[in-house]
């Protein structure tokens, strides 16, 4: 209803005031005065009270009846009135389930009471529609042969160009109906989890007084195997206990039945997990490249500190509660990071900035980075931005244009932005604060990446000249202004990102080159 508020447009509603009838007595009197108006479309709705609603065809030149896919059994399609006089049939919500079946019984009712037996079912005008979806091809479909039947019916001059494919109309889901839940569902796997990782933890410490026991009663320090206690040690034991230590075996044996085979990996090799942490070296590969990386760093009195430490525990319930519910960096649940340590070489700074028009923060950025060995710059934008609006004259716009965050709506504002700042380096890491705009600033972002190797090109092979002369071309004849700088460029701002400031890599180079450098 917002998008009709136009003077070439107008609409009114009428009470029927009678709850048997679909349509208002003063319907004919108001199609008049639109007529005399000289309105060159009349659209006119009924409220649909059942499934003798024809009133509507002593008012109109074609006829639309619009149903959903629940009308019951297929014999019900005998009683709709309107399918034997309707023009054209819309099947609403055709996502629902059935609805395949829907549209089949309703070509094939339709066919029945338009006598079209030799036409096949699937050409009649029958169209399976989700009107809640945008660019739906059912609506598509629906608009144009609506506009081509009015101008079949009343020859009037409202002939449709628009294109149509030949697409099925099928529900987009950002998330599938199945998954509606998907956060009720990790938050109930979560749960679960915990309830089982204390469920073994009991066992574990079952376990390990089990074993503090026999090791206590052999008076012999025992080891574990894959599959227990290692029977070296209990061969070493006093013969007169025998028969007890059996009994124990035996019990720790049972017990360790209900405890996860992973779950004795995880106490089994703690020790060793123990040990490799106290190295001065602990090394791990990424992508089949292995990475070595000192355990501890030293301070200023040369103590060694390290990087990662590892709880003192002893009792068997105690390390597998930490290791499933914490655990080292870099292993299962990830609670501490996904890899085993951090990146060495790399400032954890963050630079954060956002304010005014894109030569403002990139200013500000610069200043926030100078002499800083990596750069990660984390993106704020402006309201008007993040609803996808651009910068406007209208009072609920200019007001919130820049304010708390940057103004972005283009491609040359992004490569103003991130000017001076090689987004392909490795130090170089960007972020950006955004929503629903994200894939266009997403694409303003990679194109400002791409056309920054097309000038690390042109200043590689003395090019520069020759663009800046083909660049001027361009814009003469145009017509316009090129779009520029605003100011002097800051400290530590060497230009890169706005030789092409204006035009983009393929207006200046083959697009062959273009597809090589992304």
């Amino acid at each position: 209803m917002n998008a009709i508020n136009n003077p070439r447009v107008y609409m009114r509603s009428l009470a029927t005031r009678q709850s048997n009838l679909a349509l208002s007595k003063y319907v004919a009197e108001a199609i008049q005065v639109l007529k005399a108006a000289k309105y060159d479309l009349i659209v006119l709705e009924t409220s649909g009270i059942g499934q003798s609603d024809t009133e509507i065809m002593d008012h109109s030149d074609v006829s639309l009846y619009v149903m959903t896919p629940e009308f019951g059994a297929a014999t019900q399609l005998e009683k709709i009135d309107m399918l034997d006089f309707a023009d054209l049939v819309a099947l609403n919500k055709f996502d629902k389930r059935g609805a395949l079946d829907a549209i089949r019984d309703v070509k094939k009712q339709y066919q029945r009471n338009h006598n079209l037996w030799d036409v096949n079912p699937d050409e009649m005008p029958v169209f399976g529609t989700i009107a809640s979806q945008f660019n739906d091809p059912g609506m598509n479909t629906l608009y144009k042969s609506i506009m081509d039947k009015i101008v079949e019916k009343t020859a009037s001059d409202l002939q449709s160009t628009f294109e149509i494919t030949r697409e099925m109309s099928e529900k987009i889901f950002v998330i599938p109906p199945h998954r509606t839940r998907y956060l009720s569902e990790i938050a109930e796997n979560n749960r679960k989890y915990d309830e089982t990782v204390l469920t073994q933890v009991e066992v574990a410490q079952k376990l390990y007084g089990i074993f503090k026991t026999i090791e206590s009663v052999t008076n012999v320090k025992l080891s574990l195997s894959k599959f227990g206690i290692e029977e070296e040690g209990l061969r070493q034991a006093q013969p007169d206990k025998a028969d007890f230590i059996k009994l124990l075996v035996g019990e720790f044996d049972r017990v360790k039945m209900n405890l996860d085979p992973f779950n004795w990996q995880i106490i089994q090799t703690w020790d060793e997990k123990v040990n490799k942490y106290k190295n001065p070296i602990y090394s791990f590969k990424v992508r089949d490249k292995v990475i070595e990386i000192k355990t501890h760093s030293e301070s200023l009195s040369h103590t060694q500190i390290p990087k990662i430490a590892l709880p003192k525990y002893q009792a068997w319930g105690d390390i597998l509660k930490w290791n499933l519910q914490e655990n080292v960096p870099g292993e299962f649940p990830f609670a501490s990071g996904l890899y085993p340590f951090k990146r060495e070489g790399e400032d954890p700074t963050r630079m954060f900035a956002g304010e005014g028009g894109p030569e403002r923060t990139n200013r500000r950025f610069h200043y926030v980075s100078l002499g800083m060995p990596a750069k990660r710059l984390s993106t704020a934008f402006d309201s008007v931005t993040l609803y996808g609006n651009d910068p406007d004259h209208r009072p609920d716009i200019y007001g919130k244009i820049g304010n708390a965050g940057v103004s972005i709506c283009c491609l040359d504002d992004a490569k103003k932005l991130y000017s001076g700042f090689d987004l392909s380096h490795p130090a170089t890491s960007v972020s950006m604060t955004i929503n629903g705009p994200a894939p266009m600033l997403l694409g303003f972002f990679m194109n400002a990446a791409i056309d920054q190797n097309c000038e690390k090109y042109i200043k590689e092979n003395d090019l520069v000249a020759e663009v800046e002369t083909k660049i001027k071309a361009i814009y003469k004849e145009k017509g316009i202004e090129r779009p520029s700088y605003n100011g002097a460029l800051p400290e530590g701002n060497d230009g890169l990102g706005l030789i092409l400031l204006g035009v983009t890599g393929d207006q200046v180079f083959q697009l062959t080159f273009i597809m090589k450098l992304k």
